[in-house]
């Protein structure tokens, strides 16, 4: 059952992610925004690349964090779901099976 929920919860950030890369559009580099044009420095382009890399992972990392609190809340609520089930197979089956005799010799 364990196994099962992590590799549901692995399709879905897999899914997640190949969804976000599809449509998600080319964040333009913030010194573009500032200076108008991009600047030639290598380390300034360097250090933009790195950025954005930074908030790409970061955007992609909530995401997945959202998914799988939202799979581990659907996990709860089925386990709950599960046990009120079997409590009340149990409590059905104990209630229509006759009950033991028991030794009062001791």
């Amino acid at each position: 059952m364990k196994a099962r929920h992590i590799l549901i919860s692995s399709l879905f950030m897999a899914l997640a992610g190949g969804a976000m890369a599809q449509s998600s559009a080319p964040v333009a580099p913030s010194s573009t925004a500032t200076n108008g044009a991009p600047s030639n420095d290598p380390f300034v382009q360097k250090r933009q690349a790195d950025a954005d890399a930074k908030a790409q992972y970061k955007a992609e990392k909530k995401a997945a964090k959202q998914e799988y609190k939202q799979d581990r809340a659907q996990a709860k609520a089925q386990l709950k779901q599960e046990r009120k089930e079997s409590t009340a197979q149990r409590n059905e089956a104990l209630a229509t099976t006759p009950a033991a005799p028991v030794d009062k010799s001791h």
